[in-house]
């Protein structure tokens, strides 16, 4: 699905949900078939467990302002931030499952069960820059791993979100692979990720999130992985105050809806959506650009010791990692497209 039909689409699902819950009429514009809805009023929640001011919410808050002012308010949404309807990723998709929220922005990990392909966008040094990250993810295999969602699950895409560029951090700093031996690291759930770390020497480790900063300053993990943004919103820098550049991961995260929804729009509001869409990936991306330049900034004022690092050995020595996982996903053609752009 090309990004204007994946705009149109996320909506649909919220649709169905208002009209199942809110209307007396029920599914009613859903059989009418795609773009037949009537333009009756739908009002959509959107949700992120992160704050006010975070790329996320920009891009919730983007998407609100386009897409009521293109359906001339016909589309209204809610905005809600910190957590409100729900914690964490996994609460946020369950409750867009059963449609008390509409919109979600999420890591695409947690749908690996349904759609293993996902775990394509955990590869360790898949991408060498911002620029190639969205080269790739705007492109044919952007494209590609769309399919795969959608095909797989009820869920349909939207967009593209980025959530930084991660890098080591810890109490103290890494510069080689050999940095890393016997060092208990906390990492997101995705086998490709913890055999990036296995592959360079440290210990794999499940925390959750919220208790990360304890298990910090505690000493139950050495260290953990993250952007800049997250590292600082955490505070994290309080308890680890070593940041090494490993720049191992562009990350992507899912900007989507549930797949049942738009067909109970009327055009207009499909347009509307549509643009609203491409408006709020722009903003989500520029946002969290800039928000990581300045949690950087605000770190180092505090003291927090930055270093680069020689990124080659690390990715040297993960290659393995890419090549076993491009094959395992069945994804070897996307992994050579996304090797020919970094030439280009």
């Amino acid at each position: 699905m090309n990004k204007k039909w994946m705009g149109a689409s996320i909506l649909a699902s919220s649709l169905l949900v208002v009209s199942a819950c809110g209307s007396d009429s029920g599914g009613e514009s859903s059989s009418e078939g795609s773009g037949s809805g009537s333009e009756e009023d739908v009002n959509l929640i959107a949700a992120t467990q992160l704050d006010s001011e975070s790329a996320f919410a920009a891009g919730f808050e983007k998407f609100k302002e386009v897409v009521e002012e293109e359906s001339d308010g016909s589309v209204s949404v809610e905005v809600h931030t910190n957590g409100d309807l729900g914690g964490n990723e996994d609460e946020l998709v369950q409750n867009l499952e059963t449609g008390s929220v509409d919109l979600v922005a999420a890591a695409p990990g947690f749908m690996a069960q349904s759609v293993e392909e996902v775990d394509f966008f955990s590869m360790p040094y898949l991408f060498e820059s911002r620029d190639h990250w969205e080269s790739a993810i705007d492109g044919e295999v952007g494209q590609s791993l769309e399919e795969e969602i959608e095909g797989n699950t009820n869920f349909e895409v939207l967009g593209y979100w980025s959530a930084g560029v991660r890098n080591y951090y810890g109490s103290e700093p890494i510069e080689t692979p050999e940095d890393l031996e016997g060092k208990s690291l906390r990492t997101q759930d995705s086998p490709v990720v913890t055999n990036t770390w296995e592959a360079l020497g440290a210990q794999p480790t499940s925390v959750a999130w919220d208790e990360m900063y304890q298990a910090l300053q505690n000493g139950v993990v050495d260290s953990a992985e993250n952007d800049f943004t997250n590292i600082y919103l955490a505070s994290h820098h309080e308890v680890a105050d070593h940041i090494s550049q490993t720049e191992h991961d562009f990350t992507t995260r899912l900007f989507f809806t549930s797949s049942d929804i738009f067909d109970g729009l009327s055009e207009s509001q499909q347009e509307a959506v549509m643009t609203a869409a491409e408006e709020a990936t722009k903003a989500e991306r520029e946002t969290d650009r800039e928000l990581a330049e300045e949690s950087r900034a605000t770190m180092e004022e505090e003291g927090v010791e930055i270093n680069e690092v020689d990124k080659q050995p690390f990715i040297e020595q993960t290659e393995s990692v890419r090549e076993d996982a491009a094959e395992n996903l069945g994804l070897v053609e996307e992994y050579e497209k996304v090797l020919d752009l970094k030439e280009e």
